[in-house]
């Protein structure tokens, strides 16, 4: 097989602290399909990587449609908290300037967490993924998660105010007459750290023992919603101090790859008994392989441990579903 090699220099990126934008409320299109390979480049998309300036390429590929609405909203950014090259989105703090017609909608909040889905940016995997299909999957994917999920906001997610437009001049490039326009959503600003940062040694068995059940169910209760979370993980999981939040002390966060109806849209799979809707209990979903992603967190024997903590859902398990979820 041909191989196709050659990364062209891209512009920096523009959301740098003090940077003023100004942004339209977007109705973004349905989550889209999907399925095996659905963002993945092909040759000819591999081919035109390696041919065309990066910042050409996203002017050729404008993201879905969808509908703009009416709401203008300005913001400042304060500072960042994933920004550069390489990053799925660009995640910053921002100060709300301006808000019109409907300010109410922010609730007196002048400080939230802006979340842009640039495929100038985001980590194509040496050409390997589609930048522009990526982030319509993960800004679709995001919003209509948080819509599902509305109900658990300000709880154990963040609030979300709403998704965006923005268009950006190619600002020091051969197009500086042109702008390209991506998506972004607004969502509330959770104080805290990551599990991810810090080391789970340093806090006593017993409390993280309670911190990976609050996250069993968390997942669980989304499961129930019909969502598979895909990326699940201890970056994902904000620990907030006591007090300053709330949902409590665990905050969850990332639904770009939330995948809908517990499977992908794959036609042979369509008929497949999901008991979609339904409560399934922990004791046969939350097995050893599951809980890998937060290993370092655990230093306890695993099965006995969920089989302790769960032995009050054993009732809720059918044989039709042991038979799927432990074959």
């Amino acid at each position: 097989m041909e191989t196709i090699t050659g990364d062209l220099p891209k512009p920096p990126v523009p959301f740098t602290t003090g940077r003023a934008f100004t942004v339209r409320s977007h109705v973004t299109p349905p989550p889209t399909l999907v399925t095996r390979d659905c963002c993945r480049n092909f040759h000819h998309g591999r081919e035109e990587r390696a041919r065309l300036p990066p910042v050409a390429r996203s002017l050729k590929h404008p993201p879905l449609l969808g509908d703009l609405g009416s709401d203008i909203v300005e913001f400042e950014i304060l500072d960042p908290i994933k920004v550069g090259d390489g990053h799925n989105a660009q995640v910053f703090n921002v100060r709300i300037l301006n808000a019109q017609p409907n300010s109410e909608v922010f609730h007196g909040r002048k400080e939230l967490v802006a979340k842009v889905y640039d495929p100038l940016y985001l980590d194509d995997d040496d050409g390997f993924l589609n930048p522009f299909l990526c982030v319509d999957k993960h800004y679709t994917h995001e919003v209509h998660a948080y819509r599902v999920l509305s109900n658990l906001q300000g709880n154990l997610i963040p609030r979300f105010y709403g998704s965006y437009s923005l268009d950006i001049r190619c600002e020091g490039t051969d197009y500086e007459s042109e702008t390209r326009t991506v998506r972004l959503i607004l969502i509330e600003r959770i104080p805290g750290v990551s599990m991810r940062e810090v080391d789970p040694s340093k806090i006593p068995q017993p409390d993280r023992q309670q911190m990976i059940r609050s996250v069993i169910d968390f997942e669980t209760e989304v499961y129930r919603r019909d969502i598979i979370l895909t990326d699940l993980s201890p970056r994902n999981v904000m620990m907030v101090p006591p007090g300053c939040h709330p949902g409590g002390n665990l905050i969850f966060l990332d639904f770009g790859g939330a995948i809908f109806n517990r499977r992908l849209d794959e036609p042979v799979l369509a008929h497949l008994e999901l008991f979609l809707g339904q409560y399934i209990s922990p004791l046969i979903r939350w097995n050893e392989p599951r809980m890998l992603e937060f290993e370092d967190w655990v230093d306890w024997e695993w099965t006995p441990w969920v089989e302790s903590e769960y032995a009050h859902t054993a009732d809720t398990i059918t044989p039709e579903m042991r038979a799927w979820y432990c074959p």
